[in-house]
């Protein structure tokens, strides 16, 4: 299983769940220094950890290619990377929007789309993605609203385009009650990712549907 923002709480209770259910993880990290930082923690001969730059899709598809050839067939893409920012609407610097979208959106959409070509040829395969709901939002957020509207949006594109190709794609909207117990969301997108999502409510509805 491929992740996305395994060195945040989500995402790294998402990479220790997939391990413990005998899984293998191929995390990637922003920065550089998050690499051994990672292997550490991890610290799993079924881990693969590798950089990947937000906004570089060179880096995304040379990570998942070498997942495929490190760790086999590639099964699952879980986007859980993401950053938070409250800022005063107006008062917040000129970097941030810049910034929450590169987290919260380039992060989690490069990885899945790199991906995707190998998942077209299986003809399966699923991308779970994370992503805060209006109720998660607080005065401030107004960036980082942005943000979370364009991986919303982004995962409702790819439910339209990957219609009867044999790839789901999903988004679990977070609410802060949900968000306050990690290892419940990591277990609800490991799920979600191995196509167990009827099981339980509270997907993102398909596009048109709400």
């Amino acid at each position: 299983m491929l992740v996305a923002g395994a060195t945040g709480r989500i995402g790294g209770a998402v990479a220790r769940c997939v391990l413990a259910r005998g899984g293998r993880v191929a995390a990637a990290v922003r920065k550089p220094w998050q690499v051994d930082k990672l292997r550490v923690v991890l610290a799993n001969d079924r881990a693969l950890v590798g950089l990947v730059p937000a906004g570089d899709a060179e880096a995304a598809a040379g990570f998942v290619k070498g997942a495929k050839d490190a760790l086999g067939p590639l099964g699952a893409v879980v986007g859980a990377a993401g950053c938070w920012q409250e800022r005063a609407p107006g008062k917040e610097p000129g970097g941030d929007l810049a910034e929450l979208l590169a987290a919260n959106l380039q992060a989690n959409a490069l990885l899945a789309r790199a991906a995707l070509p190998f998942f077209r040829r299986q003809k399966r395969g699923a991308l779970a993605f994370v992503g805060a709901t209006d109720a998660a939002l607080r005065d401030g957020s107004a960036a980082f609203a942005a943000s979370m509207a364009g991986l919303h949006e982004f995962v409702r594109a790819l439910q339209r385009d990957l219609v009867d190709t044999g790839v789901a794609a999903h988004l679990l909207p977070l609410d802060a009650t949900l968000a306050a117990d990690a290892a419940a969301v990591a277990d609800r997108l490991v799920d979600m990712a191995l196509g167990r999502a009827a099981s339980w409510g509270g997907l993102l509805p398909p596009a048109g549907k709400g």
